[in-house]
């Protein structure tokens, strides 16, 4: 399709993509005095957030930064942990519904809030709307446009094809990250990217990325690394609604091992790691093995309060996946061995597990056992074949503590800030939070950003 005639108009801040992070650089700007204009290239606003399951989540204290994200940004971590319960208050403030008590997660290492994460991000569109801003759907960011020193807004393109120049003292990018861009999977996730699912919306491409990049904007650490799941495999289908019941929350309390036969991780290290792990085993693919004990329980309970109880092995045998059951881990490893994992390693794999658990050995075979492992050991036995899926990247640009983009030398990109998983820097391998993280990132960026545009004004 040829593009229309552009047109133009002018506003105090652009910020590109209307999920957790867009909603938050939107309503800090308007609480800031800016006026602000929301792209969303989806025809539906809310982008990844709108899948989630409404946690707002983030390690309880800081030390836990310090031992599992320990690659992150150690500065952008604190600050995060320290506005968790700030974002929190606001969002209650704004009278979205948030519970007024935090929960521990069921990762173990954090506490969060329930969020209405729907009304939160409608909350934030009419609040544009309402404050004499626009929020423009089916609205792609195109390319910057830059005057002499700084950006000045962007070019964005409808999905009629016109070109529209929206000028503007600052622009934040919220695009979500760039696990929907298969290119950018396979030069920063390696060759095994091509097997990666993608569990969260399709628009996030690395637009983000892309356009700071184009304006001189810097990378992070981290662009290997993602928060995603385990889901089951082979699936005939994975659409949204399919995401969490084929995801395998249970793999922290099962045995995990590659085609090889071989455990591939101390499983305790939780779902979202071991997922990066499977990535990178020969062929993208793992097996869980458990018991009737894990499949009662953490195979079956809620991974977040509110989603529900669901039989995650029914849903995989259910959904065409491999699996398999017995009456003795030997039969369990008979029927694995049929799928092309290595029969005689595995054997040895399991028998090594079992009796490193009994002794409360810290490793079997030179691989870790945590302290709280858990042999399976209550008949009947499962297995299931597993695959990794991608939700968001932790990888991204690189900003300031306000949200300001940097260039490789650490210096401002003029009117140019981040937010959420555009940006790098909080996660690395351990899973610090997606909701939380993104809105006040995006908070950071888009009070930033109003402040950049008063400045401007004044000058």
């Amino acid at each position: 399709m040829g593009f229309t005639d552009s047109r133009e108009f002018s506003t105090d801040v652009v910020v590109v993509g209307s999920g957790a992070s867009g909603s938050g650089a939107a309503l800090a700007a308007l609480a800031a005095g800016a006026t602000v204009t929301l792209l969303e290239k989806r025809p539906v606003g809310g982008g990844s957030a709108a899948l989630s399951a409404g946690g707002f989540w983030t390690f309880e204290d800081r030390t836990k930064f310090d031992e599992l994200a320990r690659l992150g940004n150690r500065e952008m971590q604190y600050k995060l942990h320290a506005h968790h319960h700030v974002a929190a208050d606001f969002i209650r403030s704004l009278g979205v519904t948030i519970a007024d008590r935090p929960i521990r997660s069921g990762n173990r290492f954090g506490v969060g809030y329930k969020l209405d994460i729907t009304g939160l991000l409608a909350y934030a569109q009419e609040a544009v709307v309402e404050a004499g801003g626009q929020v423009l759907l089916e609205t792609a960011a195109v390319g910057l446009v830059q005057e002499r020193d700084r950006v000045a807004g962007v070019l964005a393109r409808s999905a009629d094809g016109t070109l529209t120049t929206i000028r503007a003292k600052s622009v934040v990018l919220a695009s979500g990250g760039f696990q929907g861009n298969r290119e950018m999977l396979a030069r920063y996730m390696g060759q095994n990217a091509d097997h990666l699912l993608v569990r969260s919306n399709p628009g996030s491409v690395g637009d983000g990325f892309r356009l700071a990049q184009s304006a001189g904007g810097a990378g992070t650490k981290g662009m290997s690394t993602f928060y995603g799941h385990l889901i089951a495999h082979p699936v005939t289908s994975f659409e949204p609604e399919e995401f969490r019941p084929l995801t395998q929350y249970h793999s922290a309390a099962s045995v995990l091992v590659g085609m090889d036969g071989e455990r591939l991780a101390d499983e305790r290290v939780g779902d979202s790691v071991l997922s990066q792990v499977v990535l990178r085993a020969p062929g993208a693919r793992g097996v869980l093995i458990f018991d009737d004990h894990v499949r009662r329980n953490e195979g079956t309970d809620e991974p977040f309060p509110g989603v529900g109880r669901v039989d995650r092995f029914e849903r995989a045998r259910s959904a065409g996946a491999r699996t398999a059951t017995a009456d003795t881990l030997d039969a369990i490893i008979d029927q694995v061995a049929e799928w092309g994992v290595a029969r005689d390693a595995l054997r040895l794999t399991m028998q090594a597990y079992v009796a490193a658990v009994s002794s409360s050995s810290a490793q079997a075979l030179g691989v870790p056992v945590a302290p709280d492992a858990r042999a399976p050991q209550t008949a009947p036995f499962y297995a299931v074949e597993v695959q990794p899926a991608i939700t968001f990247t932790f990888g991204g640009v690189r900003v300031s503590l306000d949200g300001e983009v940097l260039d490789p030398d650490g210096r401002p990109v003029p009117g140019l800030f981040a937010g959420g998983a555009d940006v790098g820097g909080i996660s690395h391998w351990a899973y610090a939070g997606g909701l939380a993280p993104c809105f006040i990132t995006g908070m950071w960026a888009g009070k930033a950003a109003a402040h950049a545009h008063a400045i401007a004004e004044r000058a």
